[in-house]
């Protein structure tokens, strides 16, 4: 059925107005902290928060630098050419699109819009949390489904996890922080046998580096399946994580109403992010070349671990997940004293995950993470 405009208009955000405090890495750490840290030390390797280390693009570069004196302008023109790129790229239209200050915004929304119906939301987990987070906040109850032995989601478990009380379903694919991609006929079954009135998040971060690739998407579903939304970001394969640029792909009725609660009423991002994102999606030789280089700093831990005998997941993505064990403990804390970040999340008992670098950095990492073998 997707979502009632009228259902979700009908309650005030400021309601739960401390649903809006926490921001999109709060369960990474204190973003103030790392960036303290930064200023302060200009030689850390950055391994924890899956960024892309060779973007933005050098013609996202100058695109930005060329809108900077509309700076003055509101950035409605550049809305409607981005959405129209974005349409034309997928066989859709505009209004198919609400572009978003990142992918966090959309979660956050969607997050808050089973909240404030007190429903349920069902998950994987772990998976990324900010849809979670933010509902639970609003007064969603949470029902997370484990991951099977491979730390892979397993479907059919989380169909089994629906009931009369769910009004969301997330699914992260490929998934943070386990890296582990679903089959794409297997995903395309799921959506059409999740019942209507439950709506499908489909967080699609990732889906440029995937195996998959961009054929592994769910937008070919937008039109058929009235109950999904797929939430993309331009901050990892393209390099714009600093400037803030998302977006959402659904039904048209899904997407007015998405804007009707939107804060930014759909100009939260200003010109320099997005003439960004229009110029990257006019610069695949960039991408090809950040998957290609994703998967050579890959290689490089993937061969480190298989030699010290460390379970790991192969990842679809640009991260590792991988067993601790065969490390000391406060890994994290030890090699941040060598001015490498990772990252451990508190649900993230016995996993710890490394972003991938450039090579120079992975081999860095190998060398450094070594010492803390046991």
């Amino acid at each position: 059925m997707g979502i009632n405009r009228r259902d979700w208009l009908r309650q005030s955000l400021l309601a739960s107005a401390t649903m809006l405090v926490a921001g999109p890495h709060a369960a990474q750490g204190c973003a103030s902290e790392r960036s303290k840290e930064l200023r302060e030390k200009d030689d850390l390797i950055l391994l924890n928060w899956n960024e892309n280390p060779y973007g933005p693009s050098d013609v996202a570069v100058q695109a930005v630098n060329d809108a900077m004196k509309y700076a003055n302008r509101y950035p409605d023109e550049v809305v409607n050419e981005l959405k129209q790129k974005l349409a034309d790229k997928n066989g859709l239209k505009p209004a198919n699109f609400l572009l978003t200050a990142g992918s966090t915004e959309v979660l956050s929304l969607l997050g808050q819009h089973v909240g404030l119906q007190k429903g349920e939301i069902v998950s994987p987990y772990p998976t990324f949390p900010t849809a979670l987070r933010f509902g639970e906040r609003a007064g969603a109850s949470i029902k997370r489904v484990g991951l099977d032995t491979d730390d892979r989601i397993d479907l059919d478990k989380v169909l089994d996890a629906i009931s009369d009380k769910t009004k969301m379903v997330f699914i992260c694919n490929p998934n943070n922080p386990t890296g582990t991609e679903l089959l794409t006929e297997d995903l395309r079954s799921f959506c059409r046998r999740v019942p209507e009135n439950v709506l499908i998040a489909m967080d699609e971060a990732y889906v440029e580096y995937s195996n998959a690739g961009l054929k592994g998407s769910m937008i070919s579903l937008v039109n058929e399946l009235p109950n999904l939304i797929i939430v993309r970001t331009f901050s990892k394969t393209y390099g714009l994580a600093g400037l803030r640029m998302g977006y959402a792909v659904s039904n048209v009725r899904n997407i007015q109403a998405l804007r009707d609660r939107h804060l930014g009423s759909e100009i939260a991002a200003g010109w320099p992010p997005l003439v960004a994102a229009s110029a990257s999606l006019d610069d695949p030789e960039f991408i090809n070349m950040c998957v290609a280089k994703n998967a050579e700093g890959k290689q490089i831990v993937y061969d480190a671990y298989d030699r010290w005998g460390v379970k790991y997941n192969p990842s679809s993505t640009n991260f590792i997940y991988a067993r601790d064990d065969r490390f000391e403990k406060d890994l994290v804390a030890k090699m941040k004293k060598k001015g490498i970040l990772i990252t451990k999340w508190p649900d993230m008992t016995q996993h710890v995950r490394v972003s991938i670098g450039k090579p120079e950095h992975m081999r860095l990492f190998v060398e450094t993470v070594e010492e803390f073998l046991v």
